[in-house]
């Protein structure tokens, strides 16, 4: 219902702006984003295990409502991540243990759907220690902006918001161990991972900013900013699609099911761009 709320009302407002607005009261630019960005897990499980330095960019559309208050939006591409641990028991003979595994088809490279039925035989498996992932976004954010009057040859600005990011493709390189009779073992990378069925199609963040714009001639201005994205939404499914978690139970049962996962993102992100 979030999500819908969300999408709608973004919908309505640049609707209602394209059809009241005078042209002369948009501008238009270009921006890049270069961007550190990290992962709160919710949970015993998985833990923050590190940032990622990751960019975006893509196009400003600012339509001016008067002399220091507008509305920005435009459409962007963003490459968000993190990096996460997972805290496996060093043996699963410890009741309320847990280890996080997954099935992977070497032939064809990719990570096999959760199946409690699969064996070892036709796939390897392997426990998930760390991952870092790589996500890309269509992002379409939606602020706003309150500046001051000019201040020698610079203008400040504040703004809020909310980012709307439709995922692309997702990717993740991890940190395995073998799973075989004999135990666990040597520990491997694996990279470049296709875990883009694993990730939600849509997120939402709440876009803090603050910065200047500098006037380079007539309407172009070259703009310049610090914003922090907070993310209220699960970036992954709730339960994975091809993590498995086994657990003992204060009873010593072994129980075997899809991995629930919860992670939300933050984003600092700088901002460079020109306002035409």
């Amino acid at each position: 219902m979030r999500k819908i709320f969300t999408i709608g009302l973004f919908t309505l407002t640049t609707s209602f702006i394209f059809s009241q607005g005078d042209v002369r009261n948009f501008r238009f630019g270009l921006k890049v984003t270069p961007t550190v960005n990290w992962f709160k897990p919710d949970g015993n499980i998985i833990s923050n295990n590190g940032v990622g330095l990751k960019y975006g960019g893509g196009l400003i559309l600012e339509y001016l409502m008067g002399k220091i208050i507008s509305i920005q939006s435009g459409v962007q591409i963003d490459e968000t991540g993190g990096k996460v641990k997972y805290n496996n028991g060093a043996t699963l003979s410890t009741p309320n243990s847990n280890s996080v595994s997954y099935f992977y088809n070497t032939l064809n490279s990719a990570i096999v759907n959760y199946d409690p039925t699969l064996s070892p035989a036709s796939n390897t498996h392997y426990q998930l220690n760390d991952r870092s992932y790589t996500v890309s976004y269509v992002t379409i954010p939606l602020t706003l902006k309150m500046k001051t009057k000019e201040i020698g040859n610079l203008t400040y600005y504040g703004q809020f918001g909310i980012n709307n990011s439709f995922r692309w493709k997702a990717t993740a390189t991890d940190d395995v161990q073998p799973i075989t009779a004999a135990g666990l073992g040597t520990s491997q990378t694996i990279s470049k991972i296709d875990v883009t069925k694993d990730v939600s199609l849509y997120t939402a963040a709440l876009n803090m900013g603050l910065g200047a714009e500098m006037n380079l001639s007539g309407s172009t201005s070259l703009t310049f900013g610090l914003n922090y994205l907070l993310g209220f939404t699960n970036v992954v499914q709730s339960n994975s699609s091809y993590l498995e978690r086994q657990s003992i139970d204060g009873n010593g049962n072994v129980i075997n099911s899809k991995m629930p996962q919860q992670l939300k993102s933050s984003v600092i992100a700088l901002l460079v761009g020109v306002l035409f």
